[in-house]
């Protein structure tokens, strides 16, 4: 039997949304054509639209659906000459050309001096935006959102945030939040993948679509909508429960407590910070990562070494080096995440597996 602890990367497909994914599995016709098929999956769309909209408290017409987060984070900047980011953000945020990096503390915290302190010397703000991920895909850590848009606000310089491993582990209310864009994914909350959206306070923000051709999604995300995988997100969306967020915090705190019991010498990464109730990332001096992921997956566990999207570099950890974490740390981590098919006897098979590798890998 399996156990898999990578939710941050994608959790499995939710049974219901199999299901409603079969009922329509049949359906055919483009969106865009008036016609009776046309019509009946254009409703599925809409129907979607609404349940996403519900779970997160967004206006409806406000959500662009695109093919995933990647594209969202490149929707809501793509349009900026000035983008101003933290040192941990996803690589699609990253990798974006005119950033302006804001750096964070030890705790995994961005700094909201320096942020203050950039946003008060910029020349022009007609075109600049402020992007912050809502929680840390590798160490969990939630960032200060309000503090965040309330300085924004002050600047005249609107926010962006990339919420992908907050949505369903922590109560989101979009509208309450008072933020101008938020990008969503399907295939972390239980849905297919091939969705994602961004989610806006208004269409007046400046958007630049990455992708032209046809009107589709108010022609801000040309090309035929992926019908099957948009309906899945919002059956996903629509069933997600909340209210299971503080089933995962026991769940992560019983990983967590147990390892310290069994005096392995592991480090827990952030472990005083506000962290996502599913996720923790440890450091265990004895053994490299990728050896340790390794012996972990022939025991049947499956865990990340870090982000997903830089799983195939034997590189350190770029969120930890930023977090002031020496190069040894950094590229000896693994990260935990749990979802609701997970179970409080894992922790305890866990740390015996554990034990019996770190016990081998001593006498080699």
């Amino acid at each position: 039997m399996r156990h898999y602890l990578d939710y941050n990367a994608s959790a499995p497909m939710n049974k219901h949304v199999k299901n409603y994914i079969k009922e329509i599995i049949d359906f055919y016709g483009n969106p865009s054509s008036i016609h009776t098929k046309g019509r009946r999956i254009k409703n599925i769309l809409e129907l979607a639209r609404q349940r996403i909209a519900l779970f997160i408290n967004c206006v409806p017409k406000n959500i662009v659906f695109t093919s995933g987060a990647t594209e969202a984070n490149n929707l809501a900047l793509n349009g900026y000459k000035k983008k101003i980011i933290s040192s941990v953000e996803h690589e699609s945020i990253i990798k974006q050309k005119n950033t302006i990096t804001v750096k964070v503390t030890k705790e995994g915290y961005i700094d909201l001096d320096m942020l203050e302190n950039i946003l008060q010397s910029l020349k022009s703000k007609d075109k600049a935006i402020v992007s912050v991920m809502f929680a840390n895909n590798e160490t969990g850590i939630i960032q200060p959102i309000e503090k965040i848009r309330e300085i924004s606000l002050k600047h005249n310089v609107p926010f962006h945030t990339d919420s992908v491993q907050a949505i369903g582990r922590l109560n989101i209310d979009f509208l309450k939040l008072g933020i101008d864009m938020m990008t969503v994914s399907s295939h972390k909350i239980g849905g297919p993948s091939g969705a994602g959206a961004l989610i806006v306070a208004s269409k007046k923000q400046i958007l630049k679509p990455v992708l032209l051709g046809g009107e589709q999604e108010d022609s801000l995300r040309s090309g035929t909508e992926p019908f099957l995988a948009i309906a899945g997100f919002g059956q996903a969306a629509e069933i997600l429960e909340v209210n299971k967020i503080e089933k995962l915090k026991v769940l992560r705190n019983s990983f967590e407590n147990k390892l310290k019991k069994a005096n392995l010498g592991i480090k827990i990464i952030g472990e005083k910070s506000k962290r996502l109730p599913n996720t923790f990332m440890m450091y265990t001096p004895k053994i490299k990562a990728e050896d340790l992921l390794i012996a972990l997956d022939l025991e049947g566990f499956d865990v990340s070494t870090g982000s997903a999207c830089s799983s195939g570099k034997a590189e350190p950890s770029i969120v930890l080096k930023n977090m002031g974490f020496s190069k040894q740390i950094a590229s000896g981590v693994i990260r935990i995440s749990l979802g609701l098919y997970n179970n409080i006897d894992e922790a305890d098979k866990f740390v015996y597996v554990l034990k019996k590798i770190l016990k081998r890998f001593e006498n080699i």
